[in-house]
């Protein structure tokens, strides 16, 4: 599969970049490692176009990273994907995990993880892999 995984922007009038997404690093190296392809978009220092970057890599699953200040744009960014890919689009991160009602009624997101996501993610891949139901996962 074609993994795609999003740090979104903060819209802040401060540089508020403290380190990279590691979450979404590890995510994508066990992404790797069960033999998928993987990229991850951290739109704080990279300045790529979501439509361009669907059109040359046009991914399966989408995992998009959100703490509370992120919310507002990961939602625009899942609502952006939404209409240009068929790919499942998959909600974590600090603030989803707290407020995850919240994310779940959202139409432009399809899953959302709470907690520490790295084995749920691979529980997640294995089983749109094989076109299995997310229930229970």
């Amino acid at each position: 599969m074609k993994v795609l995984l999003i740090n979104p922007k903060v819209n802040l009038p401060i540089d508020v970049r403290a380190s990279p997404p590691l979450g979404l690093a590890y995510l994508a190296a066990m992404s790797e490692r069960r033999g998928d392809t993987a990229r991850v978009l951290d739109t704080e220092v990279q300045d790529t176009r979501l439509q361009e970057l669907v059109k040359e890599y046009p991914p399966d699953v989408i995992g998009i990273t959100a703490n509370t200040i992120q919310i507002e744009s990961a939602w625009q960014v899942a609502q952006e994907l939404k209409q240009m890919t068929q790919a499942t689009i998959v909600l974590g991160g600090p603030h989803p995990t707290v407020l995850a009602a919240e994310s779940v009624e959202r139409p432009e997101v399809d899953v959302v993880v709470r907690g520490e996501g790295e084995l749920t993610w691979l529980d997640l891949c294995e089983h749109l892999d094989k076109g299995k139901s997310l229930e229970g996962v």
